[in-house]
């Protein structure tokens, strides 16, 4: 055996002092034979000039001075060598396994277009299951942990669940170009959109239910024209009708119609969307490793 020092010499070193200087016990706790050991301490002390044990009648009874400080310090790296190696394990289990993710329809076609084609190609190993479904049912498949991640318009309305917000933008008011909020100036006042014909998306919605809740607040009764689950055909009428609409700012810029505008309302309406995890529940680290890629990949993507 040559008595070239590496992490596994290190290791039969401390596991002799641990033994209590018996070299057959330590030999059999290293699974090699005694005479090998004795052989790498010799040879180990010879090349580098320098005695690791003190012996008594040709017995190790004891570390020298040299010896206590190699130890030390070896112990140390192997406790670094340890965790090291610990985290790459983890690292890899992190990379592999199924995630189960909740997306609602509108929010998966306007945000996650890019992400998931980049999640899907940079992490082969994660079996992704996507799930596409409203609001409100996503949230009762999160809390019976019939998925592991939802992305939700913020905020949640169960508790206990945490929120991470990953896109924070505004809804707008839609309307054509013939339109009588096409000659106002900035903001266009709930007020005055609750004087219009409106339509909207479904109540399944929760853009829908939260811009309904503030005309409860402000005591106004809009006068609803029209509701439907699809956003394109929403936003088609709002072109081709004189009528309104409130919708999400990143929603609409999807749409290929030219006729169309959209402003700020006022109070100001804001957007935001959630990467969503049960508080305090139990995750495999595939879970969190998803929900930071995909935190990472909204927190550094100049489109978002």
């Amino acid at each position: 055996m040559e008595a070239i020092m590496d992490i596994k010499h290190i290791e039969y070193l401390i596991c002799i002092v641990d033994s209590g200087y018996n070299l057959t016990k330590a030999a059999t706790r290293l699974h090699i034979s005694q005479p090998a050991l004795s052989k790498f301490i010799s040879e180990l002390e010879r090349t580098e000039d320098n005695a690791v044990f003190t012996r008594k009648r040709n017995r190790i009874i004891g570390l020298t001075d040299s010896g206590e400080e190699l130890i030390d310090r070896g112990r140390k790296l192997d406790h670094e060598f340890n965790q090291m190696l610990a985290a790459f394990h983890s690292t890899a289990q992190e990379n592999q396994g199924t995630v189960r993710i909740g997306i609602a329809p509108v929010i998966i076609s306007t945000l996650f277009n890019e992400a998931i084609p980049h999640f899907i190609q940079e992490n082969p190993l994660i079996d992704l299951k996507v799930v596409e479904t409203g609001a409100y049912e996503l949230q009762k498949m999160l809390m019976l942990q019939d998925i592991d991640i939802a992305v939700l318009v913020s905020p949640a309305t169960y508790p206990g669940i945490h929120e991470d917000i990953i896109v924070r933008d505004s809804v707008s008011v839609w309307f054509n170009k013939h339109h009588r909020f096409h000659d106002f100036a900035g903001s266009i006042p709930f007020e005055e959109i609750a004087k219009e014909k409106i339509v909207s998306l479904d109540d399944s919605f929760m853009v829908t239910y939260q811009w309904k809740q503030r005309l409860r607040k402000l005591q106004i009764e809009p006068h609803f024209f029209f509701q439907s689950g699809s956003w394109d055909l929403i936003l088609n009428m709002c072109e081709k009708l004189n009528v309104v609409t409130l919708m999400a700012s990143p929603i609409g810029r999807n749409f290929a119609g030219t006729a169309i505008e959209h402003r700020q309302v006022k109070p100001f309406f804001p957007w935001n969307i959630s990467l969503c995890t049960l508080d305090n529940a139990k995750h495999e680290p595939v879970v969190d490793f998803t929900q930071e890629w995909f935190h990472n990949f909204f927190m550094h993507s100049d489109k978002h």
